[in-house]
């Protein structure tokens, strides 16, 4: 039988989570099962359910005698061959800008967001960062834009920012988060300014799909909305502002591939534009509103990427889609 007692850093943390780090080298579908035959105790409650939040000093057991924790700790980052472009740091968290055609994380992947971020804060404090491993904390990206897509990307420096703005990453009110995209509308198709719909994934032909009405057919399908905001048009293209209310993969692609309106470099969704490693979508601005202390001192902050909307309408006037 194994014990564990919850840190102050893990509250919050789900069951989950908390169990495949100690357990690295399980199969992950033994962990599972572990639930299934009421094996894992919360409190001295059977708990069954994998996502179940912890506090502070909940006492985990585990009843099983062949289980190992695992002695493994994180690998320490390696050298990035690319220098990270930061535009907002405290000691609390990190604002970065990816980049067109780079992946937020990617095993092996020295270019990719995580390990950049990871390596600049184990050389701003290698003593601070191997004591946070120790302790199961990782930065790594609260959200994920993809991998065509440049824009502003949030890290949690501590666990305690981690929880809060983990818990506050999908909640319009706390943290909202607005895109520029041009898109090519060849048939000046209108585009609502607010936008719900169901969205589910097309596994044939493995890109999402967006509906004004809820398919009956699909259990997978999720509900989505944006507003949108035209700033700019010359000839078939258009330059929107647009605001999440969701946050669902390939939203504003699929949204406007479905209003004919295909993001100008967008093959996957209808852009008759190919721009090879990039598609003109921008993860542009993010605000801070109603977080919690130590974070409250954010609140009412906006952090923007500099004359990227006055770029983008010169990109739109002289048709040079190679400035971004």
């Amino acid at each position: 039988m194994l014990s564990f007692l919850v840190s102050s850093e893990e509250d919050n943390q789900t069951i989950i989570s908390f169990l495949k780090r100690r357990f690295k080298n399980t199969p992950i579908s033994l962990i599972y099962k572990l639930f299934r035959t009421k094996k894992i105790q919360v409190n001295q409650q059977n708990c069954r359910y994998y996502h179940h939040r912890l506090k502070k000093d909940d006492q985990i057991t585990i009843k099983d005698k062949w289980l190992q924790v695992s002695t493994k700790q994180n690998s320490l980052p390696l050298r990035p061959d690319l220098d990270i472009n930061i535009a907002y740091e405290d000691q609390n968290i990190l604002l970065v800008l990816k980049e067109h055609n780079q992946e937020i994380y990617k095993k092996n992947d020295l270019n990719c967001l995580d390990n950049q971020v990871q390596y600049y804060l184990y050389q701003q404090n290698p003593e601070k960062y191997q004591q946070q491993l120790q302790n199961f904390f990782v930065p790594v990206a609260l959200h994920r834009l993809d991998k065509l897509t440049k824009g502003l990307v949030i890290y949690a420096k501590n666990a305690s920012s981690k929880k809060i703005l983990y818990n506050s990453i999908n909640d319009k009110s706390k943290i909202t988060k607005t895109y520029l995209v041009i898109c090519e509308n060849q048939q000046k198709k209108i585009i609502p300014s607010f936008i719900q719909g169901w969205i589910t994934k097309n596994e044939d032909q493995q890109k999402m799909e967006f509906n004004i009405q809820k398919p009956t057919n699909n259990s997978e399908t999720k509900h989505c909305a944006l507003t949108t905001q035209k700033l700019f048009q010359q000839g078939v293209y258009q330059l929107y502002k647009i605001t999440l209310d969701t946050g669902r993969k390939h939203q504003i692609r699929t949204i406007f591939s479905f209003f004919l309106s295909p993001v100008v470099g967008d093959k996957k969704y209808g852009s008759k534009t190919d721009l090879k490693n990039k598609i003109l979508l921008f993860a542009y601005q993010l605000e801070f509103n109603n977080l919690p202390q130590p974070l409250a001192y954010l609140n009412k902050k906006k952090f923007t990427i500099d004359k990227l909307e006055e770029g983008l309408i010169n990109n739109i006037s002289s048709g040079k889609w190679n400035l971004f």
